[in-house]
């Protein structure tokens, strides 16, 4: 099947993309399309208008400076999997990175557009919230920058307004004593998640954690945080105990659905399993001795 009849724009800068989201009437954005141009083949989504933004180049990057990693809205799956700066300080996104999909969709797919997507299987949102990001959307009001914890609302739905581009995504730089690691489980290769655990600590001069994230993936209805499992690691030190408890909570905290991949109580215990291993990994790329392998 073929795509039903759309109007297509391209174009090349920033304020000309704006421009256009605001004066056509229901627009659809094309980025990497690994989503969108799937649906757009069977038809379950049928756009009159896309706006197609791979020729701005000034979206296409992904760097570090003094306060934050930044990734433009063209940065590609496999420019984070490749980017030795992640390699080097960011260990959540160089764990999530191979595991997105397949290369081919991690050469075109884009970072911000599966962010945008707000698909609760999706792998980034979880990554973002655990390391307090942002989300920057342009408008035809100016830059609004929205924290992680307030851009999901539900399934495909954020907290965008219309007419706004998400022009990138950005987390804070890693502190001296800090690590993240994500861990996932898929069935196969190229799978959603049927689980997945984003975390991060940093700890203070002394060896206690004194900030958490752990960010969950396709066990709600939006990608999450597990607050009380972040609160009752804070202040703490690093032990076997200590993150089991932590496993336990977020586990309490997830809500999956039974589905043909699993039952609900099967990937409660997934969460806590991957929560615990990913904290053990935090922990270990901070500098503390790894302390728990589940």
């Amino acid at each position: 099947m073929k795509a039903a009849p759309f109007e297509h724009h391209e174009p090349s800068t920033i304020d000309e993309a704006v421009s256009l989201l605001e004066s056509l009437e229901r627009p659809t954005i094309l980025a990497g399309g690994q989503s969108l141009v799937p649906m757009l083949r069977f038809r379950l989504a049928r756009p009159e208008t896309i706006v197609d933004i791979n020729g701005i180049d000034e979206l296409d990057y992904l760097e570090e400076d003094d306060d934050s990693l930044r990734l433009g809205a063209l940065a590609r799956h496999a420019d984070v999997e490749e980017a030795d700066v992640v390699a080097d300080r960011y260990g959540s996104f160089a764990d999530a990175a191979p595991l997105v999909a397949d290369p081919q969709i991690r050469n075109r797919g884009t970072v911000v557009g599966s962010i945008t997507q707000a698909d609760p299987k999706g792998d980034w949102g979880s990554v973002l919230l655990a390391h307090d990001g942002e989300v920057v959307a342009r408008g035809p009001d100016g830059e609004r920058v929205i924290p992680a914890d307030e851009f999901f609302l539900l399934p495909y739905d954020t907290t965008l307004e219309d007419g706004e581009l998400v022009t990138e995504v950005r987390v804070p730089t890693p502190a001296t004593r800090e690590g993240s690691a994500y861990h996932k489980l898929k069935r196969k290769t190229g799978d959603y998640a049927m689980a997945g655990v984003a975390t991060r600590l940093v700890f203070d001069d002394e060896g206690r954690i004194e900030t958490a994230g752990i960010g969950l993936t396709a066990v709600d209805i939006t990608n999450a945080r597990a607050r009380e499992a972040e609160d009752c690691l804070e202040g703490e030190r690093p032990s076997p105990e200590l993150f089991e408890s932590a496993g336990e909570l977020a586990a309490d905290e997830s809500n999956p659905e039974s589905d043909e991949h699993g039952d609900a109580l099967y990937k409660e215990r997934m969460v806590d399993v991957l929560t615990q291993r990913a904290l053990g990994d935090a922990a270990e790329r901070a500098g503390v001795v790894r302390t728990v392998t589940p």
